[in-house]
């Protein structure tokens, strides 16, 4: 028989997190472990970690933005996607998911796309003091001026010419 929480579960009016009976200390806790473990560069354990969360606590933004910024690390670039349009489609003025997002489709070649996600954040904070994620925006901006992606063959040739050669022809 169900109960009255499994049933507003079912219809969508309670989280799951709500219907299991956790409390927002708890989520809070896992929440630091997610953080931690990506801190710490485990971004698989991470993800997962904010998976979870996603699913027990579906209205909170902040688990989709990580989310987004870890799968970009992981260069998941579709995965990044999807759960930073959320993210930007719940906060419009969210300048680091903003800045992810821009990343993001920079990799994945839509850079008119790109470009304005990042041009939007970089608009947010017009001061000299900017955060250090729209700093990274305005790199990536300059980027794009300078002709992203980078070209392959000038890279090749550039690391050819930057090579030590040691007497048994092992480059470093």
């Amino acid at each position: 028989m169900l109960t009255k929480q499994d049933h507003d579960w079912l219809q969508g009016s309670l989280s799951l997190a709500a219907a299991t009976g956790w409390t927002p200390e708890e989520v809070r806790l896992v929440t630091d472990l997610g953080y931690n473990l990506a801190e710490q560069g485990r971004h698989m354990e991470a993800i997962t970690v904010f998976e979870g969360l996603a699913a027990l606590v579906p209205a909170t933004v902040y688990f989709q933005s990580a989310l987004g910024a870890l799968k970009l690390r992981v260069k998941d670039y579709a995965g990044a996607l999807a759960h930073l349009n959320r993210v930007v489609a719940a906060t419009p003025d969210d300048a680091v998911a903003l800045v992810n997002r821009g990343e993001t489709l920079l990799h994945l070649g839509d850079l008119p796309s790109a470009r304005a996600d990042l041009q939007r954040a970089v608009a947010l904070f017009p001061g000299a003091d900017s955060p250090p994620y729209v700093t990274r925006a305005k790199a990536l901006l300059m980027a794009l001026d300078r002709g992203w992606p980078p070209p392959i063959q000038g890279l090749l040739d550039r690391r050819r010419r930057d090579a030590r050669q040691l007497g048994d022809g092992f480059q470093l």
